[in-house]
């Protein structure tokens, strides 16, 4: 019994003789002594800019903090920044220029001595020309003249990156005013405003929610009279491409079609083409192939009562057999060509010329109608008809 008990204590004492050894292995690479971290910076972001992107951050504890040392592009770049602490909790704000581009931060604090903190991580973007380039304003719904010198705008629900959109007019004493829209509203009332006269109107973004920029898209003009843009989607000049396609043939952006209109690249194309920049475009299938037979491309929406015009500007074309008309019809269908009717307004382009320039249709709405506005085609061979853009404006009184 005696035996195993010196066996017992010799057994701990070689154990804590080779746990004090294991412990303090670690100094023989640090000079005999202790490792001394300081207080790592908390709460740590790097947050979007233009250009530019800051590193935000809580110093909680440690007053002994004197440097900060951050880190990017794998360590090739960095940036030390001398800090004083308070008696209480310091934060920061650091901005970095850097190209718009993804980036990955560490930062590190140290002490008078030199002792370092353990490494925080944290990425962040920059963002500039490319991004600033792809925005665009919130589009408008409707609007309309609600009063005497009142009119009330409406939008489409806004991008979710976008934080407002400001609309800027003339008041009745020639002052310029602005309305801010935030992103939450799909309205606003423009009071005292002085008609007629043109708005201007500019949507602001945050790419990010903790951003610390915000960029805005170009500003348009918009007159209240002409309310293109209240009701079509892609009115053109040029009008934009609406398939995932690369070709010359496509389908154009926010327009309804029919198969007819599509004869193109096996059925894949058509009613669209890059010429010009991008244009409604029917064409003979192949050049050489069948004609278009009753091919239509149209937007449908619900208009106000009142009097308006309804413009058609037709591009290039060429060939001797074909029928266009360009439509304003009741309804969310255009009638077929050969069956044409009596709808609310029509223009019927032949060969010879009548085809080319610019179309005003006079319409008029007693009551809220649903309308049909856009092209019904038949052509022959060896024919392109090409337009380049479409305008609606509330007619003078």
């Amino acid at each position: 019994m005696k035996n195993l008990k010196g066996i017992f204590v010799v057994a701990l004492m070689v154990a804590a003789v080779v746990a004090c050894t294991d412990m303090d292995d670690y100094l023989k690479y640090t000079g005999g002594k202790d490792l001394i971290y300081t207080g790592k910076v908390d709460s740590a972001h790097a947050r979007a800019g233009r250009d530019r992107v800051v590193i935000t951050g809580l110093l909680i504890s440690d007053p002994k903090i004197v440097k900060l040392k951050v880190y990017w592009n794998t360590r090739q770049d960095s940036l030390i920044r001398d800090i004083e602490r308070s008696a209480g909790v310091d934060s920061l704000a650091i901005p970095i220029a850097l190209p718009e581009g993804r980036y990955n931060f560490e930062l590190i604090t140290y002490d008078a001595a030199g002792n370092s903190s353990v490494t925080v991580f944290s990425s962040g973007s920059s963002y500039g020309t490319t991004y600033q380039e792809s925005l665009i304003n919130r589009p408008i719904r409707a609007v309309e003249v609600t009063g005497i010198n009142k009119v009330r705008i409406q939008m489409y629900n806004s991008d979710e990156t976008a934080a407002f959109t400001e609309v800027t007019y003339l008041n009745i004493d020639d002052e310029r005013k602005v309305v801010r829209v935030r992103a939450d509203l799909d309205s606003a009332i423009l009071p005292d405003i002085k008609l007629p006269s043109t708005i201007t109107y500019q949507t602001y973004y945050l790419p990010e929610v903790l951003a610390v920029d915000t960029f805005k898209a170009v500003a348009e003009l918009f007159d209240p009279k002409n309310i293109t843009r209240a009701y079509f989607n892609n009115p053109g000049k040029p009008f934009k491409r609406g398939d995932s396609g690369t070709g010359k043939w496509g389908t154009p952006s926010g327009w309804l079609f029919n198969a007819a209109a599509t004869n193109q690249n096996g059925g894949q194309g058509g009613g669209w083409s890059t010429d010009d920049g991008g244009v409604i475009h029917f064409e003979t299938q192949d050049w050489g192939g069948a004609g278009v037979n009753n091919g239509k491309v149209w937007q449908t929406f619900t208009l106000p009562a009142g009097k308006y015009i309804m413009s058609f500007e037709s591009g290039n074309l060429g060939g001797d057999s074909y029928d266009v008309y360009e439509v304003v019809a009741e309804g969310t269908e255009l009638p077929d060509i050969d069956n044409i009717g009596t709808p609310l307004a029509v223009f019927h382009g032949t060969p010879g010329g009548s085809l080319n320039g610019t179309h005003d249709l006079e319409f008029t709405l007693d009551e809220p109608t649903t309308v049909s506005i856009g092209w019904v085609v038949s052509t022959g061979q060896y024919v392109y008809l090409q337009f380049r853009s479409v305008r609606l404006v509330v007619a003078p009184e």
